[in-house]
């Protein structure tokens, strides 16, 4: 699997149906719904419009492609660029996986969200350091958290997540990246794009409400698998394994008692195939801690928006 720059960058340009939840924190805010790639304006363009350009002005990336409806980005980016999809979270992640790995075999994919705006020189010194480390299975960026979190103006209400960079660190306040790079390969995809759904329809919610709604998940899709290993006459084990692996991970992580590399073991288990695991033992998940805030602060609400500048469209 090449992990070598360029690489393959698919931007989610799917809509959020409904105006997402927000947290008690973010109670005062407006939360924004439908294509906010293409309704969400700066300049006088679409913030997809933006968001392809400065990630080719990175050199990190190439080809840039969308998955999205080609009814609503066909008159903003050319149609070779277009993945047309209109489908939950996790079956455009599916459609945009399935494209690239048609077209570029064998490479690593940069999946990013379309409501981030990334500076250019740092996300290519930031792709450097991934290049020079690579390869991973999986490759997921944790960005620092401010110590006052009214540094981050509109964003200051998203929920962060306390970790330990090593066992007996003190804790460090982070917020998920908008950006992942995957070997499609290694992964458990129907697990993944099934998972996926269910951590997007709760981005927002406390820790306690995603770690509930997420264990739901993961326990219904492992039993489905395990149902499926029955009927092949092979050891239905996998729900005991992934389990044992995701429980205590989930009480650390709402504890803020986990550790970086705890949190990857854990994903390294519940994401990767196991004879993946077997034949690449010195690959792993990796999640770096970062400072480009950019990844962070993506555009949930009208308020993000209009501390950016941006213009709402129809």
């Amino acid at each position: 699997m090449s992990h070598v720059l360029p690489l393959p960058a698919v931007i989610l340009g799917g809509s959020d149906r409904r105006a997402t939840d927000l947290p008690e924190e973010g109670r005062d805010k407006h939360a924004l719904a439908g294509f906010k790639g293409a309704q969400v304006r700066l300049g006088g363009r679409a913030l997809a419009e933006v968001l392809v350009e400065r990630l080719r002005a990175s050199g990190a990336f190439e080809p840039v492609l969308l998955v999205g409806p080609v009814a609503v980005y066909g008159d903003l980016l050319p149609r070779s660029m277009l993945i047309d999809a209109n489908g939950t979270f996790g079956a455009n992640i599916r459609t945009g996986i399935e494209a690239v790995v048609a077209r570029f075999p064998g490479r690593a994919v940069a999946f990013l969200t379309c409501d981030i705006l990334p500076d250019g020189p740092r996300l290519r010194r930031l792709m450097e350091r991934f290049a020079a480390d690579a390869p991973f299975d999986l490759w997921f960026p944790l960005v620092r958290a401010p110590v006052q979190p009214a540094e981050l103006g509109a964003s200051a209400w998203k929920p962060a997540y306390r970790i330990h960079a090593t066992a007996g660190a003190p804790a460090t306040s982070v917020l998920p990246g908008h950006l992942v790079v995957v070997d499609p390969a290694a992964l458990r995809l129907e697990f993944l794009y099934r998972l996926l759904d269910a951590g997007y329809r709760t981005r927002n919610r406390s820790i306690d409400r995603r770690r509930g709604a997420m264990l739901r998940g993961v326990l219904s899709e492992l039993l489905v698998e395990d149902l499926a290993r029955v009927v092949r006459l092979r050891a239905p084990t996998v729900t005991w394994t992934m389990l044992r692996a995701a429980l205590p991970a989930a009480r650390m992580l709402r504890d803020g008692a986990i550790t970086l590399a705890d949190l990857e073991r854990t994903l390294r288990t519940l994401f990767v195939r196991g004879r993946h695991r077997r034949e690449h033992p010195g690959r792993r998940v990796h999640l770096p801690l970062v400072d480009e805030m950019f990844l962070a602060r993506d555009i949930d609400t009208v308020e993000e928006a209009q501390e950016l500048g941006a213009s709402l469209g129809d």
